[in-house]
């Protein structure tokens, strides 16, 4: 599902062949024709549209209202769910971006027409699909360095509108791109109470425009919160909320799932097992994996995650799955949130905390102060990577400065995470269920930075502004909790079974671009997977974007109708 629209200084417009208008005598504003009627929201009055894409908690009154009177910049996060706002008026368009990216949207300027979309993909078909060699670089490289660039995409020449801004396409061509939100803290006030009040309002958004709801159910905080409160809501309606556990073929007991077999006997709540055989291992079917915007974060666990989406809609019928994406990066404390306390002069409270982290993570005072030190900074090359000339890209994090060390660390690992997290999505879209991570919602993002920074928890304890907001509905074992399960044993042996494969794949669109060393990679894949290596960011990133690379050859052509003449790329 895409939407988008065409402007400029000459007259004329563009738009794909397979979309519709917006509305019938707008050519200029479009859509794929494939959204549910609850995420397409349109309003026309006295000259001025206004249309809202993506799950959004407006009513109809509130819509009509945006398009009689100017229109408020805290609409991109006034309302639960993740939007974006698009308004058309005399003097061009007017964009407003969600507050965690969930809803990114890129723009184009080829031969004087400005084109704008919510896929970066699509746009670049007018571009000839050309890979941005610096984002891959940076990405094979540190995961900080091209996930959160704030500008730049995937493609040459596609650039991405960064979150929370209000873009001005005018009629002249004029682009203009003004910041529209800021983290705010917001002192005196009950934030677990907060936190339970969005997290309601985004899970009821969701379930209740859904035939048949679903969830995934692993026994950690953010995805069991997810199920409980949509049971709560649901069983009083007679309805309930697919549960879904997967697990180890002949592994039933253990860590997570003792946790999720615990919770799973809730009222309004129907949890469900899914077991995974070997074939479901990661780096399996990476043949498989479709064309998106940019390298989804579950290509390496693709067929996995395609394998129980196409279970949930077979077995179940679900159209709407939710995942807990998006809620360490939100709910744990960042080791930045010492910095901030010294620097707000609680010099005794950040030593106390440092302390104690140093004891939970078993580590030394210097290892905890280098990790500090480490966090600001970018990771060293590698030494596998052949590096291109490059322009420095701003963080996604510096458009919102200034802000606490910590509201910073927050910034830079959710909001990119969400991003991302839209292919994902155009995945599931084949799967034929709808995928929904409701942590990158624009008010749960919002109110999780108004914390004020002596009243955030240590990084030491584990989500405790979740636990407080889920207290009498988490089970009391769960609600105890200290620690998040892991899954890098899996990897590994996901790993060591497609080493072959992955060798060879190695030697593709990478190394004919000229951004590997073949041979030093191999050695680093091979040693990773004999466990010599505890670091699996090198071969996942490799891996992942190989197979985007490898996806994009694979695309369908689309067909674009620019200024009533059809052309083909």
């Amino acid at each position: 599902m895409w939407f988008g629209g065409s402007g400029g200084p000459r007259a004329g417009w563009r738009r794909p062949v397979s979309s519709r208008p917006v509305w019938p005598d707008s050519a200029g504003f479009w859509d794929s024709g494939d959204w549910p009627r609850h995420e397409r929201k349109t309003v026309e009055r006295g000259g001025v549209r206004v249309a809202v894409f993506g799950p959004c908690g407006v009513s109809r009154n509130e819509l009509e209202a945006l398009a009689a009177s100017d229109a408020p910049d805290d609409m991109a996060w006034r309302w639960p769910g993740s939007y974006t706002v698009v308004r058309l008026d005399h003097e061009g368009t007017t964009i407003w971006t969600d507050l965690g990216w969930a809803q990114p949207v890129y723009i184009l300027t080829t031969r004087g027409v400005t084109t704008w979309a919510s896929s970066s993909l699509l746009l670049a078909s007018l571009n000839g699909h050309r890979p941005d060699l610096s984002q891959i670089t940076d990405r094979l490289i540190d995961p900080d360095l091209s996930e959160s660039a704030a500008r730049r995409s995937w493609f040459a020449g596609v650039e991405r509108l960064p979150p929370g801004h209000r873009v001005t396409l005018a009629r002249d061509g004029t682009v203009g791109v003004g910041r529209v939100w800021v983290p705010r803290h917001k002192h005196g006030l009950d934030h677990p109470a907060l936190l339970r009040t969005e997290l309601d309002a985004a899970v009821r958004l969701r379930v209740d425009t859904a035939d048949a709801p679903s969830t995934d159910f692993s026994g950690g905080f953010d995805s069991t919160a997810l199920g409980l409160i949509a049971a709560e809501h649901l069983y009083p309606r007679r309805r309930r909320i697919i549960a879904s556990t997967v697990h180890p073929s002949g592994v039933t007991s253990g860590g997570d799932l003792d946790y999720a077999r615990e919770a799973g006997w809730h009222p309004g709540l129907h949890h469900v097992w899914l077991p995974l055989g070997d074939e479901h291992a990661p780096y399996q079917e990476l043949d498989r994996v479709p064309a998106t915007d940019e390298p989804a974060p579950t290509t390496v666990s693709h067929a996995y995650f395609s394998a129980q989406l196409h279970w949930l809609a077979r077995e179940h019928g679900c159209d709407l799955h939710m995942t807990g994406d998006g809620g360490d990066g939100l709910l744990l404390t960042q080791v930045g949130y010492l910095a901030d306390l010294a620097r707000a002069g609680k010099a005794v409270r950040a030593v106390r905390e440092t302390a104690l982290w140093a004891h939970v993570r078993k580590k030394s005072w210097f290892d905890v102060l280098g990790s500090i030190r480490k966090s600001s900074s970018p990771q060293e090359g590698r030494p596998w990577v052949n590096k291109v000339a490059r322009e420095q890209e701003a963080p996604v994090a510096e458009l919102f400065e200034p802000c606490t060390r910590s509201q910073r660390s927050v910034i830079s690992a959710v909001l990119p995470a969400g991003r991302t997290a839209r292919s994902d999505a155009q995945i599931a879209e084949r799967c034929g269920i709808g995928l929904h991570n409701p942590y990158f919602d624009s008010r749960i993002i919002d109110t999780c930075l108004a914390v004020p920074t002596r009243e955030l928890p240590g990084p030491a304890r584990y989500k405790p502004l979740m636990a407080e907001a889920m207290a009498g509905l988490f089970p009391p074992r769960l609600a105890r909790r200290t620690t998040k399960g892991d899954a890098s044993a899996d990897h590994y042996g996901g790993l060591r079974k497609a080493l072959p494969r992955i060798t060879d794949m190695l030697d593709g669109h990478l190394a004919a671009l000229g951004l590997i060393d073949v041979p030093r990679l191999r050695r680093v894949v091979a040693d990773t997977a004999a466990g010599l290596s505890s670091d699996l960011y090198p071969v996942e990133s490799a891996v992942a974007v190989e197979t985007w690379l490898r996806a994009l050859t694979a695309r369908p052509t689309t067909t674009w109708l620019i200024e009533r003449t059809e052309a083909r790329t």
